[in-house]
């Protein structure tokens, strides 16, 4: 391309991926990525997945020149964004160094967050607390390595830590503050009394920013010798405090008010909707979690956390020759006979194959497992739905988003099963060109960088930013088999009782 001039920039960092989407004055757009490097566990220990920050400069540096040989020039200042894999935790030294490798959203603490959340006090002010939270996580480190309690000045996301790193200037973005038990979710500051409850020094965190506001500028003065490239070729940007991946992968999606309900299938299963903050909830077991989607809004988000895994296990053994052919994968899944397709049950120790298993053809096995992803995702959507009380009612469409949204038959098989949990709903998939169609957690992180000219406000995106299509339907006899299977399957696991469709 010729030579395009950088106004947008948005860092996205996933669990299996860094890159970097940047957009001109012109509305062209331009995307690099690596595969994520530095996972390791924390003293070698599996039960702390985490990531060496270390190696996040040198990323950084390899995606800005690539995306310099695609003809991208960054001279002219504009602003910046991150999206990071929410419940990521830094912890710093008096040199801002980090002191042990930023422990993953896989990295749970199960005994801290029963203790805290049996606390009143606690779930008045933070929320329920998620295993995977920030602050419980926080609590179960310091009991396992006491000397940090001495060695630590600083506690944040690794989002925080990045745009830290390029302005000099830490701040805690509310976006996953709030998301990680750390703020109040009235008032949108820092938790103090819960923080010190947990055992947790509260001037340990940096001040909070409102998440789509300004940090400060990038600031080539002399600095950490890792970091003065990347500061030089971005001296003069903006920094805007950045989101969550979740909630940027929604707001890539267009989700800007209550009509629309996002589904990612990526490396976690998401369903994802706007609330009115502090929004009534019906209780139902295993509820959804509530975490910020700007001001006065929330973002309930319901979570099938090994999709990926899943897939990626499926992929490992039994279609090691697709692994990096995804869409000749998905044509063999999309050629399979639906009446051969069987449901494959997975929770957190893996998969349960059913008798026959082994003889299957790979495009049946692929279909199978494809079919068995999107329909415990249904299951999360019609939890979703009893959740909240009139969102039957304000949902006008759903979007499809993650890896497997580029699958036409996980897109047939989402399409048929809303049908049944929520009748006359349109199905959509992005109708973007280029090379942010899918990414949209990048995207997400894009757009965050714009809301300043935005004034904050969702409503000033323009809907053009968000251009959306169908997805992919079944022809009649296929959608017939897939109605079907989908009937018996979300009647048994409770998600359609009989009063609710006919047998078909």
């Amino acid at each position: 391309m010729a030579k395009a001039i950088a106004r947008w920039l948005g860092i996205d960092v996933t669990t299996t991926e860094m890159a970097l989407a940047v957009c001109d004055e012109e509305q062209r757009e331009g995307f690099a990525s690596t595969k994520m490097r530095g996972a390791t566990h924390w003293h070698g220990d599996t039960a702390f997945p985490a990531f060496d920050l270390r190696l996040i400069p040198d990323m950084l540096s390899e995606l800005l020149e690539i995306l310099a040989s695609q003809g991208w020039t960054f001279e002219k200042p504009g602003s910046l964004s991150i999206a990071c894999r929410q419940h990521d935790l830094v912890l710093l030294d008096p040199r801002d160094n980090p002191l042990i490798p930023a422990l993953s959203w896989q990295c749970n603490a199960v005994a801290e967050t029963e203790q805290l959340n049996a606390n009143a006090q606690v779930t008045n002010s933070v929320g329920p607390l998620e295993e995977r939270f920030v602050l419980p996580k926080l609590a179960h480190v310091l009991s396992i390595d006491a000397s940090l309690r001495d060695q630590t000045a600083a506690a944040m996301t690794t989002g925080d830590w990045i745009l830290g790193s390029l302005t000099g200037r830490f701040r805690l973005s509310s976006s996953d503050a709030l998301s990680n038990g750390l703020l109040n979710q009235k008032t949108r500051e820092l938790a103090v009394d819960v923080l010190s409850l947990a055992g947790v020094p509260p001037d340990w965190f940096p001040e909070v920013i409102q998440s789509g506001h300004s940090v400060g500028t990038v600031s080539a003065e002399p600095v950490n010798g890792d970091w003065h490239r990347i500061r030089e070729t971005l001296a003069g940007w903006q920094a805007v405090a950045g989101l969550g991946d979740n909630h940027a992968s929604a707001l890539g999606c267009g989700m800007i008010d209550e009509r629309t309900v996002v589904v990612s299938a990526g490396t976690s299963g998401t369903i994802n909707l706007a609330r009115p903050a502090n929004g009534p909830l019906n209780k139902v077991d295993s509820s959804a979690v509530r975490f910020e989607f700007y001001r006065q809004r929330s973002l309930l988000l319901r979570m099938l956390a090994f999709c990926g895994d899943w897939y990626d296990r499926f992929l490992a053994e039994f279609a090691g020759d697709f692994s990096d052919a995804h869409p000749l994968l998905n044509s063999l899944a999309a050629s399979a006979d639906l009446d051969q397709v069987v449901r494959v049950e997975c929770d957190h120790n893996g998969e349960l194959y059913r008798p026959g298993w082994t003889q299957a053809s790979l495009a049946c096995k692929a279909a199978s497992v494809q079919f068995s992803i999107g329909l415990e995702l249904l299951i999360h959507v019609g939890k979703m739905l009893d959740e909240v009380p009139d969102s039957r009612q304000q949902i006008s469409h759903y979007v499809l988003t993650g890896g497997l949204s580029q699958s036409t038959l996980f897109q047939q098989v989402f399409r048929a099963g809303i049908d049944l949990v929520d009748e006359r709903k349109e199905i959509k998939v992005s109708g973007r060109a280029g090379p942010l169609r899918y990414k949209t957690s990048a995207y997400g992180a894009l757009l965050n960088a714009r809301m300043p000219e935005f004034n904050h406000e969702l409503v000033n995106i323009p809907s053009a930013l968000f251009p959306l299509v169908e997805c992919a339907e079944a022809d009649t006899k296929s959608k017939d088999s897939l109605r079907r299977r989908i009937t018996t399957e979300l009647r048994q696991s409770g998600t359609l009782c009989k009063a609710q469709r006919p047998a078909l």
